[in-house]
């Protein structure tokens, strides 16, 4: 064999050696990182104590409105002349808000002067006439048959003296309705008509609101207006702000579109709202149902409408695992809800940490308060 030869395979043998003794030495110093059991997983945890009932904070909702809300209009038809009352404006009580042409009604008026006073001096001549025949009556001068006409006729007067003086107020009292003035302290909310209109009787002109007096108009359940009390104060809440609310009365009917009694709370004075502003009644109810409260973190999404929880259960080695519980949720508080289900009273739930394990999975449960007996897991 060549030389060469000999010391390739030389070269290539040594490798091997090398290669094998090199394979030997880290098997023989190998060591196992990975664990064989896994070890159980810390998780916070809560006991599932099942109470009878809850108490909720039930709200019924509702509007703001004036003491008094009211459309205004004349007694007396006409056509609109001026309107100093705008929209927004607060008026006091005798303020001119409207006028309506007052021509005709004004030579109506002078006419029924004229009359009466016509009138009251005839009345005044047959007075004095009958006043001397009765004179002349007691010396034969005059016969009773003409005195009885003059006494006649001065009553006759009398009566149309009447006549014209009623008639003399009427039309004084049609000039006066032709002038609307302010019932109320008030704001103009609304202006109906404009100048130029002929207005008929009654026909609204000005809306009118009340500066105070602000009233809350809610509708509740029946069995809910049976447990209020008139004269008590009451939960209010306006956007977000809470407030005590007397309620002066409670309506003795229900109403067909909402199958609501309608309930009335007086306002506290000075109450920065306005007319139409939404307005809610909080009322605490007691809801006679079995359940338990849980952290709204122990729930799992699942199907139908339900959510599941993680239960903590010991296996048949003593050790604790997860295990998957439905329940229904009845209602929210905060951060917690009040559930129902498969689980068992005194149970311990996985309260957070959901993402990080799976059923059937090993747990160490870590209660925040104090830690339940060693049965309260597989209880």
């Amino acid at each position: 064999m060549k030389p060469e030869l000999r010391r390739s395979l030389g070269v290539v043998a040594l490798a091997v050696a090398i290669t094998l003794a090199a394979t030997s030495l880290i098997e023989a110093n190998k060591v196992t990182t990975t664990s064989q059991t896994r070890a159980p997983m810390p998780v916070a945890a809560t006991i599932y104590a099942v109470q009878h009932g809850f108490q909720r904070e039930a709200n019924y909702l509702g509007v703001v409105k004036a003491g008094s809300d009211s459309d205004v209009g004349f007694e007396v038809a006409g056509v609109l002349q001026a309107m100093p009352a705008t929209e927004g404006k607060r008026v006091a009580p005798g303020e001119v808000l409207a006028q309506l042409g007052i021509d005709r009604r004004q030579a109506r008026l002078d006419a029924a002067n004229a009359a009466f006073e016509r009138v009251v001096a005839e009345r005044s001549l047959a007075d004095a006439r009958e006043a001397r025949l009765a004179r002349l009556l007691d010396d034969g001068s005059v016969s009773q048959q003409e005195y009885d006409d003059t006494r006649f006729a001065a009553q006759a007067l009398a009566a149309a003296e009447t006549s014209a003086a009623a008639e003399r107020q009427s039309a004084e009292l049609e000039l006066i309705k032709s002038t609307l003035v302010a019932p109320y302290e008030a704001v103009v909310a609304e202006r109906l008509v404009q100048i130029g209109t002929v207005v008929a009787p009654g026909t609204p002109v000005l809306r009118l609101v009340t500066t105070t007096g602000r009233e809350a108009h809610i509708g509740v359940p029946v069995e809910v207006a049976r447990r209020l009390a008139p004269g008590a104060n009451y939960s209010l809440a306006l956007t977000d702000t809470r407030m005590e609310g007397r309620l002066r009365s409670i309506r003795d009917d229900v109403d067909p579109a909402t199958l609501t009694v309608g309930t009335v709370f007086d306002l506290p004075a000075n109450t920065p709202v306005s007319v139409g502003e939404s307005v809610r009644l909080l009322v605490n109810e007691q809801i006679p149902m079995a359940g338990g409260w849980l952290p709204i973190t122990a729930l799992l999404e699942a199907q139908r409408g339900l959510w599941d929880v993680l239960t903590i259960t010991a296996d048949e080695q003593g050790r604790y695992r997860a295990h998957r519980e439905s329940v229904e949720v009845l209602h929210t508080r905060g951060k917690e809800v009040f559930v129902r289900g498969t689980l068992a009273a005194g149970v311990a739930v996985v309260a957070s940490g959901l993402q990080r394990i799976s059923p059937g999975d090993l747990v160490e449960p870590v209660y925040k308060q104090s830690a339940p007996t060693e049965e309260a897991p597989g209880s």
